[in-house]
């Protein structure tokens, strides 16, 4: 009796979690796709690029940055389409750290782009 009772309690759960899953599949924010961090012109994984500033302002989420491939020499447009915002230059190394665990973009090099390893010249003083 209480195998029942139990077995039909999973069930419901099942259920309500697909029913979950499915609403949260057709949220337009999970559905957008994003790219790894790759030069468009040669296609190197998270390039070393070079950024330089300007006094252009605008809202965050419509942010392009131009970069300059170090490895092919060709100018590109990166749009950011999520973003993680933190409050100090720690936070931020931290997740670039986790980043750099979880998703290997740094081409088996410590040295690539704005990786928890980079000097403090590049990436905005990071």
């Amino acid at each position: 009796m209480i195998e029942q009772e139990f077995l039909g309690r999973g069930v419901v759960a099942l259920e309500r979690a697909a029913v979950a899953l499915e609403r949260l599949a057709e949220d337009p924010v999970i559905q957008m796709e994003t790219g790894p961090p790759v030069c468009p012109h040669c296609e190197k994984m998270n390039p070393m690029v070079r950024v330089e500033e300007s006094n252009a302002q605008g809202p965050l989420g419509e942010f392009v940055i131009q970069a300059h491939c170090v490895n092919c020499n060709h100018v590109f447009y990166g749009l950011p389409l999520q973003w993680e915002c933190v409050k100090t230059t720690e936070d931020a190394r931290l997740v670039l750290k986790e980043r750099e665990e979880i998703r290997g973009f740094n081409n088996g090099s410590k040295d690539q782009g704005a990786s928890a390893g980079a000097d403090e010249a590049r990436a905005g003083g990071l």
